[in-house]
């Protein structure tokens, strides 16, 4: 073959090359293209469909897979936001009935008061809207404890503590509702039981949150009892749920549940949510069970002194 052969099938290799080079320069580019065209039709319409290409060189493939993982944590996003947003709406309402309802009566029972002459009658009417008074401040107490433990800096100063002690005079401020019910409580109580680390005022929070749970939801008497394990102290709240009412035990600790949103008593549906909230500040468990017609909520604290069962030691 001669020289002059030899340079032009290099030639024509060479063309073929840049030939061959060129499409897929084009087809690179015309991939590129694709792809912002898809993107600015997404976010255009909001669509839920992903990136896709027909052929995948390795950086295209790479683009691709980067752009439809930020799809799919940008519309993750989106729907949690959207739940959130829900749950306030849902909230808000919640909260504006509650307090509207004692303002309302609040109002309706100065008016009377104002009205009427006699003086008996002028002090119940008094003594009622006082009572929505206290309802109202109750609503919006709970409130402002549950946001402020919803914010993860906010920590509770935690010392040995006597819980049985702190509980059993957390009972005696139900004395009055005790003796209208009717129904004494039940108690298994040790005479000495080890320290827990806690606070004492978000002890008293828990108890008189899961007792005055009890006043509204429960019947019969209700039972507490300790148990002391190797690690952990339990406390167990246990009573009969109100005849045809129905617990979901999966829920009754998140915020704003009501078994029945119909018939709210003045609660705001944060009682348990706070209580949960509490005992995870102090590196407890909490949890509830319905079986048999008894339902109980459990309370386990880590003794003082101990390692938090899953491996966090508790420092005061």
């Amino acid at each position: 073959m001669r020289g002059s052969d030899r340079i032009l099938i290099v030639l024509a290799g060479l063309l073929l090359l840049l030939i061959g080079q060129t499409i897929y320069l084009l087809n690179y580019r015309r991939q590129v293209s694709q792809i912002s065209s898809q993107l600015s039709f997404i976010m255009e319409h909001q669509s839920r469909k992903l990136v896709a290409t027909q052929l995948k060189p390795r950086e295209i493939s790479r683009l691709v897979r980067e752009c439809n993982n930020l799809l799919s944590r940008q519309r993750a996003m989106g729907e949690q936001f959207s739940r959130k947003n829900q749950e306030m709406n849902l909230a808000i309402t919640s909260l504006s009935h509650d307090i509207r309802t004692p303002l309302t009566s609040l109002d309706g029972y100065l008016q009377l008061a104002l009205r009427t002459e006699a003086e008996q009658e002028k002090g119940r009417y008094v003594e009622l809207a006082q009572s929505r008074i206290q309802q109202i401040i109750k609503l919006v107490d709970e409130l402002f404890l549950y946001t402020k433990l919803q914010n993860p800096e906010y920590e509770l100063e935690l010392q040995p503590v006597d819980v049985v002690e702190v509980l059993k005079r957390n009972l005696f401020t139900f004395i009055d509702a005790f003796a209208g019910s009717e129904s004494e409580p039940e108690l298994r109580l040790p005479e000495h039981s080890p320290r827990v680390m806690g606070d004492i005022h978000a002890l008293e929070r828990i108890f008189t949150n899961i007792i005055g749970n009890y006043f509204i939801h429960g019947e019969g008497p209700l039972a507490i009892e300790v148990e002391d394990r190797q690690d952990m102290l339990c406390i167990r709240f246990m009573n009969r749920p109100k005849a045809g009412s129905s617990v979901d035990t999966e829920k009754i600790f998140t915020r704003f549940y009501r078994e029945d949103p119909s018939r709210t008593r003045h609660s705001s549906g944060l009682g348990l949510s706070i209580v949960k909230a509490l005992m995870e500040k102090m590196n407890g468990d909490v949890s509830a069970n319905s079986a048999s017609g008894t339902f109980s909520i459990h309370i386990e604290f880590a003794k003082a002194g101990k390692e938090h069962p899953h491996g966090h030691p508790l420092q005061s």
